[in-house]
């Protein structure tokens, strides 16, 4: 990674965004970490500033992750920004929705940090 890369996460849970945060605080100036704490955050901050990739986890109060993500595929601006559906329970629809819409990065919970970094390393490289 030599450029700078913002990265979005949005996860209902304050645990789980403490810990992305300390992972990604590890990779210094190399990494942004900007985070969600559900759908309606989430708007703002793609409102506001660009994103190199989304992580985002898909049981939430509100607008489920997957749904989301799908929402974001259509948008012209959102249509080739890498998206991790982070999930821990996943019905086999779900994941066939989320690829037919486009999702095809799915990391399921709980996940490592070098699972984490390794998808996301992935889908950076397939972005260029």
């Amino acid at each position: 990674m030599n450029k700078k890369i913002v990265i979005l996460v949005i996860d209902d849970d304050p645990k789980v965004r403490e810990l992305l945060q300390a992972f990604f605080s590890l990779k210094g100036d190399s990494v942004t970490c900007v985070m969600a704490a559900d759908t309606q955050q989430a708007v703002l901050k793609l409102s506001n500033q660009d994103f190199d990739i989304v992580l985002i986890d898909n049981i939430m109060p509100g607008k489920r992750g997957i749904d989301f993500a799908l929402t974001m595929r259509l948008s012209l601006k959102y249509s080739q920004l890498p998206i991790i559906l982070m999930s821990g329970a996943l019905q086999q629809d779900d994941v066939l929705k989320a690829i037919d819409g486009g999702l095809k990065d799915i990391i399921v919970k709980p996940f490592s940090l070098k699972q984490l970094n390794d998808k996301i390393t992935q889908c950076l490289r397939n972005k260029n």
